[in-house]
């Protein structure tokens, strides 16, 4: 029969004579001179392991062949229990002298299996101890004269050699630890680690495989296997990490924590881990030192085999050891990982910072991802609103590569690939560390995109599905540690949120491109729009060195009625058939702009009083000629006013405004077109008369406000006014604030003017909320209002005077004033916010429309200018801009005032895009404060009591 020997426990010298210390070589010098005495076929030795019942064979001699080991094919201890020739042998110290022919059936049917017709057996005893067993094949050999002289002295040469063995056995083991400890040390994963100490594990236990379980959240996780042989491919452990079932073995020694055998005949090594994985026999040893445990180690054999004592003494110790070493190694690929996944995440970040929209932050996530998990390729593929593929952005990917892509999956539905099927389900990375055995993508598609392991991971924003990204490498397997999995998933989480910057930056950039396109041309007429005709201004006036120009603004006369009479179409294509008429005597050098409704503007550069009178005589002869709409003749007339710089100022806001408040002039002098003069008429010697009359105004109360309601969207109620100063002249009549404010400005009167307006409005303000109706009140305040510092102390002094709650007051301020000394200006609001005053932006967006300013000061609300409602329901780019700004004011907290509601369908569409309050002649026009009370009554009912204040 053949006998299993061990490694690594040779004789030196062999051959010659034996060293006295050499315990090995005198046994094998005996067996020897045995066998060729004897003149057997084969002579062999087995020791006795009493504490574990298992025979283990030693050495062997051939004849004609020298002093050896078993072959390692027939490496097979034997438990005594398995064995009928050595159970009689040494368990019953008999000696025995079979054949085959006449042997029991037991004995002939073990002798048989190892191809043996005949043998002898002889204990080996040392006192009342069997140490072993001697095997001479065939029986005939044996000479009891022999064997009575050999024997003992075999066996006690047989007992210093196996401890000899044993000791040296011993010394092997210990250089293990160390290794392990020392590998540890140089280890560049824990795959690494686990992998040399299993190989070793396995060649010095004499066993086929050594697996390492290791203990993640309270289960026991495949980790790895290798071989004594040093295999450690795809197929020899990848098989593992995919076990179906766990091993009883193992969760058996983890719970109780001492190292456990079994063979295939116990409950404990069933299933899969024998029939597919190949365990016929396995000793499993806890990792660490009860009780904590970082997992278990297991030898195992794909034959049936005990594990001699030794091999249980060596997993025992390197188990206890390994654990330690493990638990050192996790903390140091802990920390690795830590500082890896910092990296990346920190890269995904700063690359991701700039990047606009999701194309963009999917190819930033895929680079962060390849570098991670040090794959070769990557790929994003981006999916469309109907889950297509849509597009595919690669990093590290051949021409061939992308060609196979585009051809194979582009246009392809997200539930027709099982990966993408399945990562879009799930919402969290897949990790494929064999792409051959995986089923998840075509097998033709993983052989032409030359990938051999890949993760697929999901890219989000938010809870929607932007596509799939896939980083993987064309060779070797990926192992996908723990700590590299929670590095995937944790760039993933932060990678949802570049993605959803990303996002609301190309949002954000559409829009603003959108607007920016918009922003300088007029969407009805084609001509340059307010913001342009401004710039262009601004970049004419403050030139260096310094130009003249003049400012023409007209205003169509009797546009209403058109509008009116034929309906806004006619109205519109009037405005687009004006433009060309208006453009027809300017310059090459002359801008004409539309600045909202039936107004337009010329700039004209270099031109001094007389050029742009001339020009505005041809402007107006260029209009007298009919207009035909529709088959119809329509005559439109223009009143035109005029301002010159630097004669009538050198800033950009009050030329536009005493240009207008010449063509204002002009429209009641019915005279075509007037030069600005500083009292609003056309002779200046009325200049310090009409001065005089308002220093009176002002100390007689001739300067009333008037009030127009504004109304709350969200509730249909009115919740406000808008104070409107008006100059109640003895003899002019009703003046409009055009005709005096620029005059009270230059005089130095505007702050006291607006103060005796603002009074005048808390108190009337104090008589309705007396009167039970919730009203506020919004005064406009001039730039000599916002430079004076006291103002705050003056408005708190008025609000206690009239005992109206500093919540129900909003002071206006144009952009234009906020800008004349931004610096003294954000400290005259934050004064007036301390009060608890409401503050507004008025005319927005035909000034600086600044997001800095809106930032950096405490504004409570914006007020649309009404040029840009005009068109609301007719242009698709005046809607644009309207529902933009409303979706500012709502992103910045901000309430939205828009002015010149003057239809019911405008009002509509602002209620449906949750404008906050709608001002304007739909809802009501300016009203003296005793007619407030009777409006309010005829559109409210009549409140129940007086509120405070």
């Amino acid at each position: 029969m053949s006998e299993v020997g061990t490694s690594g426990d040779g004789a030196q010298g062999r051959g010659g004579p034996p060293s006295p210390y050499d315990a090995v070589a005198a046994l094998e010098q005996l067996l020897l001179r045995l066998q060729r005495s004897s003149g057997a076929s084969r002579v062999a030795v087995w020791v006795h392991e009493a504490s574990t019942g298992v025979a283990v064979p030693f050495r062997q001699v051939r004849a004609g062949e020298p002093v050896g080991q078993v072959p390692a094919a027939d490496r097979v201890p034997l438990s005594l229990d398995r064995s009928p020739v050595l159970s009689a042998v040494i368990g019953e110290r008999r000696t025995l002298n079979m054949t085959l022919d006449d042997a029991p059936q037991s004995l002939a049917d073990e002798a048989g299996s190892y191809g043996v017709r005949s043998a002898h057996g002889e204990p080996l005893l040392v006192g009342d101890e069997v140490v072993g067993a001697l095997i001479i094949e065939p029986a005939a050999a044996a000479s009891a004269s022999q064997l009575r002289h050999a024997t003992p002295r075999l066996a006690l040469a047989l007992r210093a050699a196996w401890t000899r063995r044993s000791e040296q056995r011993r010394l092997a083991q210990a250089e293990v630890l160390l290794g392990l400890i020392e590998r540890a040390a140089l280890a560049r994963s824990m795959d690494q680690l686990l992998s040399s100490a299993c190989e070793q594990l396995a060649a010095l236990g004499e066993v086929h495989r050594a697996c390492v379980f290791l203990l993640e959240d309270g289960v026991l996780v495949p980790r790895m296997a290798s071989y004594a042989d040093g295999r450690r491919g795809p197929d020899d452990w990848t098989p593992l990490c995919q076990a179906p079932e766990p091993l009883r073995l193992a969760d058996e020694v983890l719970r109780t924590g001492r190292p456990l055998s079994a063979d295939r005949d116990s409950s404990l090594l069933t299933g899969w881990w024998v029939d597919a994985f190949g365990m016929a026999s396995a000793l499993a040893v806890p990792l660490g030192r009860s009780p904590q445990l970082s997992g278990v180690l297991t030898l195992d054999s794909p034959s049936i085999q005990p594990f001699s004592e030794d091999v249980r003494r060596l997993a025992a110790a390197a188990g206890a050891h390994l654990g330690g070493v493990i638990e050192q190694a996790r903390a140091t690929e802990s920390r690795a990982a830590s500082l890896r996944t910092a990296r990346a995440v920190r890269q995904l970040l700063v690359d991701g910072a700039s990047v606009t929209g999701v194309a963009e932050a999917a190819e930033v996530l895929a680079t962060v991802l390849r570098g991670l998990a040090g794959t070769e390729r990557s790929a994003a593929f981006l999916l469309d609103d109907a889950g297509r593929l849509a597009e595919v952005r690669h990093v590290g990917w051949s021409a061939e590569n992308v060609g196979v892509v585009r051809d194979r999956l582009v246009g392809r539905d997200v539930a027709d690939v099982r990966l993408w099927r399945l990562t879009a389900r799930d919402r969290r990375p897949v990790f494929v560390p064999d792409a051959v055995a995986s089923d998840l993508l075509d097998a033709d598609l993983v052989q032409a995109l030359a990938l051999s392991s890949y993760v697929s991971v999901p890219l989000l924003s938010g809870d929607r599905l932007h596509g799939i990204v896939v980083t993987g490498s064309s060779s070797g397997t990926g192992e996908w540690s723990p700590a590299l999995r929670q590095a995937v998933e944790q760039v993933v989480l932060e990678g949802a949120l570049v993605v959803q910057n990303a996002e609301l930056r190309a949002v954000e950039q559409l829009r603003v491109q959108q607007l920016a396109l918009e922003a300088h041309n007029d969407p009805l007429t084609g001509l340059a729009n307010r913001r342009r005709f401004t710039e262009e201004l601004e970049r004419t006036v403050y030139a260096t060195p310094a130009r003249s120009c003049a400012v023409l603004m007209i205003d169509l006369d009797r546009f209403k009625e058109v509008n009116d009479s034929f309906g806004h179409s006619v109205g519109d294509e009037l405005l687009r058939l004006v433009g060309p008429r208006l453009e027809e005597p300017l310059g090459p050098a002359d801008l004409l702009a539309r600045m909202g409704g039936d107004e337009f503007a010329v700039l004209l550069p270099d031109a001094d009083a007389e050029r742009a009178q001339q020009v505005a005589d041809r402007l107006g002869a260029a209009l007298r000629a009919a207009f035909v709409l529709d088959g119809m003749s329509l005559h439109v007339d223009a009143s035109i006013g005029i301002a010159v710089c630097p004669d009538h100022g050198r800033d950009r806001s009050l030329l536009l405004a005493r240009a207008d408040t010449a063509m204002y002039s002009a429209k009641r002098a019915r005279d075509g077109s007037q030069v600005w003069t500083p009292d609003g008429a056309t002779d200046p010697r009325d200049r310090l008369q009409t001065l005089e009359e308002l220093r009176g105004a002002l100390d007689s109360d001739q300067l009333v406000p008037h009030y127009q309601p504004q109304l709350d969207l969200r509730s249909g109620q009115v919740t406000g006014v808008e104070a409107l100063v008006r100059w109640a002249h003895p003899e002019r009549g009703l003046l409009a604030p055009d005709t005096f404010l620029g005059l009270a400005e230059q005089a130095g009167l505007m702050r006291r003017l607006a103060l005796r307006v603002l009074e005048r409005s808390l108190r009337d303000l104090q008589g309705w909320r007396a009167a039970g109706h919730d009203l506020s009140v919004a005064v406009n305040l001039s730039v000599s209002n916002l430079a004076d510092v006291a103002l705050p102390d003056q408005v708190a002094m008025l609000l206690e005077a009239t005992g109206v709650p500093a919540a129900a007051l909003t002071l206006e301020i144009t952009e234009d004033v906020l800008m004349a000394d931004a610096a003294r200006s954000s400290q005259v609001l934050a004064g007036l916010r301390a009060l608890g005053v409401r503050l507004s932006i008025d005319d927005y967006g035909t000034g600086y429309s600044s997001l800095t300013y809106l930032r950096a000061l405490p504004v409570h609300e914006l007020k649309l200018d009404r040029s840009f409602v005009g068109q609301l329901t007719s242009d698709v780019r005046s809607a644009a801009i309207v529902r933009s700004t409303l979706q500012l004011g709502r992103d910045l907290g901000m309430t939205i005032v828009v002015e010149g509601v003057e239809d019911a369908a405008a009002l509509a569409v602002l209620r449906e895009w949750r404008c906050d309050v709608a001002q304007g002649y739909h809802v009501a026009r300016p009203m003296a404060a005793e007619d407030v009370l009777d409006w309010l009554a005829a559109r409210l009912p009549t409140p129940a009591a007086p509120l405070p204040g």
